[in-house]
């Protein structure tokens, strides 16, 4: 076999690079791209229209730049009738076409694509023209690859600090295989060797620290020392923070003690919200001191995390502390229902007072909540408590938020899966179930897109007790004629999904149309990078635009800040140290425009850093206005979402942010 035979010829004989003389480099100060030149402009339109015919004549254009276009637009939407055409292009004698067809069929993730990238691989070129290209060959296989590449992959223990980029990318294809699900044990010595060792460089470690924190391995806990030395001894925080969510994984009572002195070593913000999320790696309440004393810590994204912990993991032994904050006024909301429910998981059911001391404070929360999310938040809090399920009827009947009426929705949902309902509403003629069914059938007929998307889901798995009185394929298909598309298309497929099954018939998933094109005139006289400024209650967030990266995306953007779109949208989503995610019109996650664009993906500009602007989607090319902003390093998100800018000024301000803070504005400067 080729490939297994170019692999050993790397193991063995690394130092003969004359034995396979590359085609000469193409000066890469000749290519030259503007968003000015009519060409490019033609390239990303048929990018944007899906045009695979008229981009694939591009492929074999004199010009190397057009070629290079080409082929990164087939990377953005995954042609897989495309992998032959792009393969042709791995002997293009030009390095950054041959990065560009490379990057496209990792994108593509067809089986079909394994066979030319490996071909392609030039296995004793360290440090030729087609390092780079090889690099990005080992992360590509990654996307795309086999068990057996990967067993072959994990062969590759030859590539030492002296081959920092074959290294970065054979860590690349690592990470990206294990995405996939698929992780070969033989390499976690290598994997953790570079993640703590300084030597290595920094984006190499980043893929190695991923790994080890992302991935259930096993046998991480024989690596307790190392990765305890690395997370007191690591400077940087973007590696610290993940260095620190690999030794909580270890979960041994050793890893506890060290994040429990970590934490009060370090003061950053971010590092300190991985090592509290790390805490659920310590179940039967063996952190609940820390997360005790983090629930007081004056970041409310730390305190959430600390009660997240609390819910899941806290003891009965816990109920006397957590009972006096669940009574005081000092404990953010996002805290204090997560303690509720705490409380009501750990408090016995014979000790009547005290559960029932808990349900009156979370009703009195309920109606005296100060904005939609907090009330949606201790709304939340009363999912298993079967008994409260006349009071969610009533409260959704008359709640007009839409974050509220959909948390409703899918809190009356989690009631119904209880095994205590029946035990509650008994005998098939208890009125309860025409409440509900009077409920889900106002949702239906309004449509209101959030409860929507959630009863499909509810009725798309399973059908329980209510589906005697409520009938979900005439009222779904009811709701189903009333949504508009593209805006609606969340919630279209998940109704059409569950139709679908109800009806016996084959899913098929409602992709958007063309709709929405470029509006070259926007970017006319702009700069190639655009400055702009995000106002909020908090503070200012600065930042910049990529037009050349992503131009359908960047002219969107800067239309609807044109047309003051944004100012008053909610933060309708935080995940402490992850993003936080606006722009939503509902304010729930479920609203969009009456228009799509499209996803554009590009591989200079990754979520390989922090304060990385996306868009977020609910599929390929289902963009519209909603955006989030990344707290660190994401790498994860590559080529899945579309990245068309970055923050220049303001990380500390994000974490300031709490859910349900808004967008005053955002000005382009």
């Amino acid at each position: 076999m080729n490939w297994f035979r170019v692999l050993c010829s790397l193991l063995a004989v690394f130092l003969i690079l004359e034995s396979c003389l590359p085609p000469v480099q193409e000066d890469l100060n000749n290519i030259s791209i503007h968003k000015e030149d009519p060409e490019y402009r033609n390239i990303k339109d048929f990018q944007d229209r899906r045009q695979s015919d008229s981009l694939a004549r591009y492929l074999t254009a004199p010009r190397a730049s057009l070629r290079l276009l080409a082929a990164q637009a087939f990377g953005s939407y995954r042609d897989s009738l495309s992998v032959t055409k792009l393969s042709n292009l791995l002997n293009d004698p030009v390095e950054a076409v041959r990065q560009a067809a490379v990057y496209s069929l990792g994108q593509i993730g067809s089986a079909n694509a394994e066979a030319p990238l490996t071909k392609a691989f030039v296995a004793v070129d360290s440090f030729g023209p087609y390092l780079r290209t090889n690099a990005m060959i080992l992360e590509a296989l990654g996307k795309c690859g086999t068990d057996s590449t990967l067993q072959l992959l994990c062969k590759l223990q030859s590539y030492k600090n002296s081959h920092p980029v074959l290294l970065e990318g054979l860590m690349a294809g690592f990470y990206r295989f294990g995405l996939r699900g698929k992780i070969c044990s033989s390499s976690i010595a290598m994997i953790v060797e570079i993640a703590c060792n300084k030597n290595y460089n920094e984006i190499t470690r980043l893929y190695a620290i991923h790994f080890l924190q992302r991935f259930k391995i096993p046998e991480i806990k024989n690596y307790y020392k190392e990765l305890r030395n690395a997370s007191f001894e690591e400077k940087n925080a973007s590696l610290r923070m993940g260095l620190i969510t690999a030794l909580s994984a270890t979960a041994t009572p050793e890893a506890l003690s060290s994040l429990e002195e970590l934490y009060t070593r370090i003061l950053d913000n971010r590092v300190q919200c991985n090592l509290i999320r790390g805490l659920q790696n310590f179940p039967n309440g063996m952190a609940s001191p820390l997360a005790i004393k983090a629930l007081q810590n004056p970041s409310t994204q730390i305190s959430a995390l600390a009660a997240e912990y609390l819910k899941i993991h806290a003891t009965e032994s816990d109920a006397q502390e957590l009972m006096s904050v669940a009574y005081s006024d000092n404990i953010h909301w996002s805290s204090k229902s997560q303690i509720f429910q705490a409380l009501i998981r750990i408090i016995s059911p014979f000790k009547k007072i005290q559960r029932q001391a808990v349900f009156d404070l979370i009703v009195r929360s309920v109606n005296h909540a100060a904005s939609p999310f907090e009330k949606a938040a201790y709304v939340r809090t009363l999912d298993k408590s079967p008994a409260y399920l006349p009071y969610l009827l009533q409260l959704g009947m008359k709640e007009k938020e839409p974050v509220v009426i959909t948390t409703i929705t899918e809190t009356i949902h989690k009631i119904y899966q209880s095994p205590y309902f029946t035990t509650i509403f008994k005998g098939r003629l208890n009125p309860i179930y025409q409440m509900t069914t009077a409920y889900l059938s106002k949702q239906c007929s309004a449509p209101d897109q959030g409860s929507v998307a959630t009863i499909a889901e509810w009725f798309e798995k399973e059908q329980g007790l209510i589906s005697r009185y409520f009938r979900p394929d005439s009222t779904l298909g009811l709701a189903l004629s009333s949504l508009s598309l593209p805006r609606d298309i969340e919630t279209y497929n998940a109704v059409e999904k569950t139709l679908s099954k109800l009806n016996k018939r084959k899913f098929v998933e409602k992709k958007p149309d063309y709709n929405h094109p470029i509006h070259w005139e926007t970017l006319n006289n702009q700069r190639d990078t655009i400055h702009g400024e995000i106002i909020t209650s908090k503070g200012k967030l600065e930042f910049e635009l990529y037009p050349a990266i992503a131009p359908g995306t960047v002219i969107n953007f800067m239309d609807l800040c044109s047309k003051k779109f944004f100012d008053g949208k909610y933060i309708h989503r935080l995940v402490p140290n992850f993003v936080i995610q606006t722009g939503c019109p509902r304010g729930d996650g479920y609203g969009s425009l009456d228009y799509s664009i499209r996803t554009e993906t590009h591989p200079d500009f990754e979520y390989k850093t922090e304060g990385i602007i996306g868009m977020a989607s609910a599929g390929l090319d289902t963009e519209c206005s909603q955006f989030f902003i990344t707290f660190s390093p994401t790498p994860h998100l590559d080529g899945r979402y579309t990245a068309f800018g970055k923050l220049t000024k303001g990380l500390e301000v994000m974490g300031l942010f709490e859910q349900g803070d808004k967008i005053n504005t955002i000005n382009l400067l």
